[in-house]
């Protein structure tokens, strides 16, 4: 399975993500989305599963969750936009008594893929306003007999 991961789009999506994402069957939104139209334009290419960030205000965040939860191929996947350390997420984790194998997050607008305790941590960085690098970024994760995540430069 092929899926399209994003975040931190702040109103702006460019075309090439809509190509990138062309052969996904499940796109991940991490949140501050900026603006409906990015979900449509989105959903248009496939399902979406998003959460709002720290950015975000009405409607989005009374169409999306803080934190979604959810499991694919065996894979249990929790989205959210601001996870803040890796090891105090965790331990939030443990506390609600939640576990995930892959973490989504965002807010840095920085690429990221860590394995940390065994989970998989991936932030696809900002298509739109990266920092640290100079180009935005998506990620298209296979979930296959190996995971694999790939960084798509624009």
């Amino acid at each position: 399975m092929l899926i399209g991961i994003i975040s931190d789009t702040h109103g702006t999506l460019p075309d090439k993500v809509l190509d990138i994402f062309k052969p996904v069957e499940l796109i991940i939104h991490a949140g501050d989305i900026g603006h409906p139209g990015i979900i449509h334009k989105l959903q248009s290419i496939a399902p979406v599963e998003a959460v709002y960030g720290n950015t975000d205000t009405y409607p989005l965040v009374s169409q999306f969750r803080s934190q979604v939860f959810f499991s694919i191929k065996g894979n249990c996947f929790n989205i959210v936009h601001n996870l803040g350390s890796h090891k105090r997420y965790l331990f939030e984790l443990f506390k609600m008594d939640k576990k995930a194998d892959i973490i989504i997050h965002g807010h840095t607008h920085k690429p990221e893929d860590i394995l940390f305790n065994n989970v998989r941590f991936i932030n696809p960085g900002s298509p739109a306003m990266p920092r640290g690098i100079g180009q935005g970024s998506v990620v298209l994760l296979t979930l296959a007999d190996e995971i694999t995540v790939e960084f798509k430069y624009l």
